[in-house]
């Protein structure tokens, strides 16, 4: 029996075929290389999804005997965090996704720290980023590093996390045995700074398209309270921002005008009913202003030393985010004066303080605008969907 089904207009059902992959690389790798929200972020991290950065697909692993390049994951990823994340894919006609595979991850995780610094971690990004068109910087700051870390600072705690073993295991299939779930909820259960995951994307069928169902095993709640209490390095201390602390910082970095203008502009969001959560970066505390209706990842983010970002890429996986998406490059021109092209990066607190009600007014337009549509529309919510 089918386990998805469409529903149609009229309340009929239509089920959807069941793919099984043939193709390891066409069927599995390429769609993850294309499409890296497969990894299911926010079922990885609901109070903070996560967002990946593509370090390198097939990315090699030097035999420590030779020291040429004998062996290659699938892909490297990192998160927002820095923490490097192994992928390996596989079919679930391959047995090796049983037994072999687990024991040739967790050796390439023990062993990372030995095998890249952090200089070539980032010439692989970049390579990475410029096969796709873009360059690094443009992929960092899509990514949005929750420290506000600098390039240099984001790959240097990549490498910093691989030695401490700071890091995540995916296994990424079309199915899993139970065989395979039970040894990586053991695994996950026992390891207290790293993870180990099972991703299975199940693949259907409909009316000429696929559809893709991610789905993540082996990160029970007995798991997260484990990694919850393992705090990260010294070198590297995390703190959960609130209220007080982001304005006792902002005041020691931002002039009583300007500490003024952020909390009016915080002030404001919360009077719309939208959603804010606190950051943990380092450096700086933030906060981020969602409206659930349109997309779970944040509309825009403030700083503690004033600077604001408009999250555009981050609104997509509905036409409702992409709509706003839209609007919010397009009023940030027109409002703000943003050159075309720079509508997503940082803007300073002096160039944005002599339009702060231009701000105000473009965040109200925008919501008043996606809210009204996904009353009166009912248009599609589900996000990241592929």
């Amino acid at each position: 029996m089918a386990s998805v089904y469409v529903i149609h207009d009229d309340g009929s059902t239509a089920p959807m075929s069941r793919i099984r992959c043939k193709n390891e690389d066409r069927e599995l790798q390429r769609i993850l290389e294309r499409n890296p929200d497969l990894l299911p972020g926010d079922q990885i991290s609901p109070d903070d999804p996560r967002r990946w950065l593509l370090l390198k697909r097939e990315m090699p692993v030097p035999d420590p005997g030779t020291g040429t390049d004998r062996w290659s994951i699938d892909f490297l990823f990192a998160d927002q965090e820095a923490v490097p994340t192994f992928v390996e894919c596989k079919r679930c006609a391959d047995t090796r996704a049983r037994r072999e595979i687990v024991g040739q991850m967790l050796e390439y995780a023990a062993n990372g720290h030995h095998y890249w610094t952090s200089e070539s971690l980032r010439e692989v990004a970049t390579q990475t980023a410029q096969a796709a068109g873009s360059s690094i910087d443009d992929a960092i700051r899509r990514l949005a590093p929750t420290d506000g870390l600098s390039i240099d600072d984001y790959f240097d705690l990549i490498q910093q996390n691989l030695r401490e073993g700071q890091l995540r295991i995916v296994f990424f299939l079309e199915d899993s045995s139970p065989e395979l779930r039970s040894v990586v909820d053991f695994l996950n259960r026992q390891m207290e700074r790293s993870e180990v995951l099972l991703v299975e994307a199940r693949q259907y069928s409909y009316d000429g398209s696929r559809i893709v169902v991610p789905t993540l095993f082996g990160y029970t709640e007995e798991a997260r309270l484990i990694k919850r209490k393992v705090t990260l390095s010294p070198s590297a201390p995390r703190r959960r921002w609130d209220r007080a602390s982001y304005f006792l910082d902002a005041a020691s970095k931002l002039t009583p005008e300007q500490v003024n203008a952020v909390e009016s502009l915080l002030d404001f969001c919360l009077s719309l009913g939208c959603e804010v959560t606190w950051g943990t970066g380092i450096q700086r505390g933030s906060f981020n202003v969602k409206e659930p209706s349109i997309c779970p990842r944040s509309i825009l983010t403030c700083y503690s030393n004033g600077d604001l970002t408009f999250n555009l890429f981050w609104l997509h996986g509905s036409e409702l985010a992409l709509h706003a998406q839209s609007r919010l490059r397009e009023l940030a021109g027109k409002r703000l004066n943003l050159p075309t092209g720079t509508e997503d990066r940082p803007i300073t607190i002096d160039y944005w303080l002599p339009r702060s009600q231009e701000v105000i007014e473009m965040v109200r337009e925008v919501l008043a605008d996606c809210r009204a549509l996904s009353s009166t529309a009912g248009m599609n919510q589900s996000v990241d969907a592929t």
